[in-house]
């Protein structure tokens, strides 16, 4: 199967310098780069991402328990938004 993308000409160039300097054809180096080992998932980076997200989330979670929560659409949003930088 075959990939293509569009790259500039300094793009390309660069590719082609970086590559020949690892002693690889493009190709190599580009599949290298791309299909990089996956960082290895543990229990406590889990955990971790757990505990940042709570956080996150703790203080929209209050606001929302305290009625701080506006009933418009996403869009209702947006427009006004956009109307608010417009003056």
């Amino acid at each position: 199967m075959r990939l293509s993308i569009e790259v500039t000409q300094e793009q390309h160039q660069r590719l082609k310098a970086v590559s020949a300097l690892r002693g690889q054809s493009i190709k190599d180096y580009v599949l290298e780069r791309v299909f990089q080992p996956l960082p290895e998932i543990n229990a406590a980076s889990e955990e971790d991402a757990l505990r940042q997200l709570e956080a996150f989330l703790k203080p929209r979670i209050e606001a929302a328990e305290q009625g701080g929560v506006v009933n418009k659409s996403v869009q209702q949003i947006f427009e006004e938004t956009h109307q608010e930088e417009m003056q």
